[in-house]
């Protein structure tokens, strides 16, 4: 384990700033001075600088989180998304193994104790603005999904190692309902039924973003508070099986949920040398179709190479490589590249207010109504 590299928190690869003019630069720095700035979905693990020894990292049980990258970046606060060293013993994230996933979200917290007021844990949405004040950040502690097998009182396991936001499939079918890259759009189980309701009476926040349509919306519909796509596009600019159609989008909004962009790699461009724009574009989409009171940010990023995290499932899965044109995407390549979005609303025209809500007012109005 300690002779393992780990990929640089800052600066791993070159990265663009925004480019803005004299004024709306005096703007960005005044916004950066009292805005919250909220991620809902990040990946705050800083993984191997090179991707093939990540199953050595992973087994290793020592795990580093990107404090330093998430600070640069400028973020309040951050959704951790843990999930990711479920990868050790499972090929697919579909099928991680519970005990993993309660694992690294144990270490996380053990780690989050040892750091001496340098982070605060958020377990309420009142914690992310006590994280303001404090100019400190703060980590969310969230699940990529649930990975809950056949048993409902683990919903309740993880709510009391911290969890305040689980995702209720990834991409294939499982016990709650089928994900969204599953042959069949079968919808919510008894069981994912009962999971909606279990979060609901815990104070979770029930995250869709790798549910399939029917699952999804069927989760909408059931949920007595409103529910997150974290991660997330629009079908109507990129239409592939990560990104969410119009009816899914606005049943969302219409329950007062949240929808928040992604930047994953490729995920929004098959342009070899893709930057923010595209992602800015699905801001731009968004607001447009279901009001700025319900957008918000969910980058998806994490520290190290992503795409060649990518192909390395892929390849363990034992089918086709992906086309992965692009190395990065450049200007939200990373954690530490945060402040870019706030640049590019700038850029993009976007008032005081409405940036200030995009960045982190709706994530913090959504927890009030759902996790206290």
């Amino acid at each position: 384990m300690n002779k393992l590299r780990m990929a640089r928190q800052i600066g791993r690869v070159p990265s663009m700033v925004v480019p803005l003019d004299r004024e709306q630069e005096t703007r960005f720095e005044r916004l950066m001075d009292w805005i919250t700035l909220v991620d809902m979905h990040q990946h705050p693990m800083v993984l191997t600088d090179d991707v093939n020894e990540l199953g050595a990292y992973f087994r290793g049980h020592r795990y580093q989180w990107a404090y330093e990258g998430v600070r640069h970046g400028g973020w309040t606060a951050v959704g951790t998304a843990n999930g990711l060293s479920c990868s050790a013993n499972s090929t697919d994230g579909s099928f991680a193994r519970f005990e993993d996933l309660v694992e690294e979200v144990a270490l996380m917290q053990a780690d989050l104790s040892k750091q001496c007021g340098r982070v605060l844990r958020v377990s309420r949405a009142d914690d992310v603005l006590t994280a303001r004040q404090r100019q400190t950040i703060a980590f969310m502690p969230t699940v990529e999904h649930l990975a809950l097998g056949h048993e409902l009182h683990r919903v309740d396991v993880l709510y009391g190692l911290g969890v305040r936001l689980g995702g209720l499939t990834y991409t294939r079918k499982s016990y709650v309902g089928d994900g969204q890259n599953e042959r069949t759009d079968c919808g919510l189980s008894e069981l994912g039924v009962a999971v909606v309701r279990r979060m609901n009476d815990l104070g979770m926040l029930v995250d869709v973003s790798h549910a399939g349509s029917r699952t999804a919306l069927e989760a909408i519909e059931l949920s007595r508070v409103p529910v997150v796509f974290s991660h997330n596009a629009a079908y109507t600019i990129w239409p592939t099986r990560r990104t969410r159609k119009d009816a899914e989008l606005l049943a969302c909004a219409t329950k007062g949920g949240l929808i928040c962009v992604t930047a994953v790699p490729n995920s929004l461009s098959d342009d070899p040398h893709q930057d923010i724009s595209c992602v800015l574009d699905h801001y731009d989409y968004l607001v447009r179709l279901v009001g700025v009171d319900h957008v918000g940010i969910g980058t998806d990023t994490l520290v190290g190479d992503h795409v060649g995290f990518h192909r390395l499932g892929a390849a363990r899965q034992g089918g086709p490589l992906p086309d992965l044109p692009a190395p990065y995407l450049d200007g939200l390549e990373s954690p530490a590249d945060g402040k870019n979005i706030i640049r590019g609303l700038i850029a993009r025209g976007y008032s005081d207010a409405d940036i200030a809500q995009i960045a982190g007012e709706n994530a913090l109005d959504l927890m009030r109504r759902t996790i206290g």
